[in-house]
């Protein structure tokens, strides 16, 4: 359990203590005491950009942070694509494509590495606490969002499973026939030749449909070599909700697996413990909200 700044130099002056973790500071004694340990709750406010953390016990906060997650990863791996068929193209052009090898196909429960590198970040960041202190129960709040709801409010039943590309073979067949076939480049254009373009590049934006406009070739060339300036902007992106929906129950079943004692709230419950406490909107609160302890009061020690 925590102790004050001035116990602890006491201890370790004495050869009572030794020192485990310098960020943040931690000691260990070296003999067994018997003192009993309190009962300590850890909330965890899982995200797709940042973690809350909160340790507490009935009447103070031990342990608070908020944890930046990684977002480059999408971006690495598109280079290393570019890379590796750029590779391939230079010293096996005539190699037959091969499709039966992805890992995808071999291994059951597959995530992609953008949300595998995440949940592993959630899950490193309890275990660190749970290295660090007592903690007897571990509560996971995750949100779960209906991206269809966000885009049409009035959707309902059947109409779940009729999306906007329904009837149609693929994306660029959607996109042309969201815009008539028609060059959405310049105003009038009545170019014959269309191409799909990506508003923001694929490595940033992907193949989403808001993300693509119609444009002719000629259009299409002259953007790419500077002569011509669209003011067109990407649709609302939907990729922190998809990957909440996504990780929600694959990061909880993974600590179940882990820990004996683990619960789960919902960001209701959360919104409505921090107003009646009067506490200020952030990761590391929420995450003292979760824990069950929110008018616990920050400690001073060290």
């Amino acid at each position: 359990m925590p102790t004050t700044p001035r116990r602890a130099r006491l201890l370790l002056k004495q050869g009572k203590a030794k020192v485990i973790t310098r960020t943040p500071f931690v000691i260990q004694l070296t003999t067994a005491t018997g003192e009993a340990k309190q009962s300590i709750a850890l909330g965890v406010d899982a995200g797709s950009k940042k973690i809350g953390l909160s340790a507490t016990t009935e009447k103070e906060e031990l342990y608070a942070a908020e944890v930046l997650l990684r977002t480059d990863i999408t971006k690495n791996l598109s280079s290393r694509r570019e890379y590796r068929r750029a590779r391939r193209n230079r010293k096996t052009r005539y190699r037959q494509p091969r499709f039966l090898n992805r890992v995808r196909r071999k291994k059951k429960g597959w995530l992609a590495p953008s949300i595998e590198s995440k949940i592993h970040t959630h899950l490193k960041a309890v275990a660190d606490i749970h290295g660090l202190l007592p903690v007897t129960k571990t509560v996971v709040e995750t949100a779960a969002f209906d991206i269809q709801k966000i885009k049409n409010t009035s959707i309902t039943g059947v109409e779940y499973q009729q999306g906007d590309q329904l009837d149609f073979w693929n994306v660029r067949e959607y996109v042309l026939f969201r815009d008539g076939h028609q060059c959405q480049g310049r105003k009038g254009c009545k170019g014959r030749i269309l191409n799909v373009h990506h508003i923001e590049s694929r490595k940033t934006g992907g193949d989403a449909p808001n993300n693509l406009i119609t444009l002719c070739e000629g259009c299409h060339n002259a953007y790419h070599a500077g002569k011509l300036k669209l003011n067109h902007k990407r649709g609302q992106s939907f990729r922190d909700a998809a990957f909440m929906g996504i990780m929600r129950w694959a990061f909880y079943n993974r600590l179940k697996d882990i820990y004996t004692s683990v619960g789960f709230t919902y960001g209701y419950l959360t919104k409505n413990t921090r107003i009646r406490a009067g506490l200020i909107k952030g990761h590391a609160v929420d995450a003292r909200c979760i824990s069950g302890s929110p008018a616990s009061a920050p400690s001073d020690n060290d």
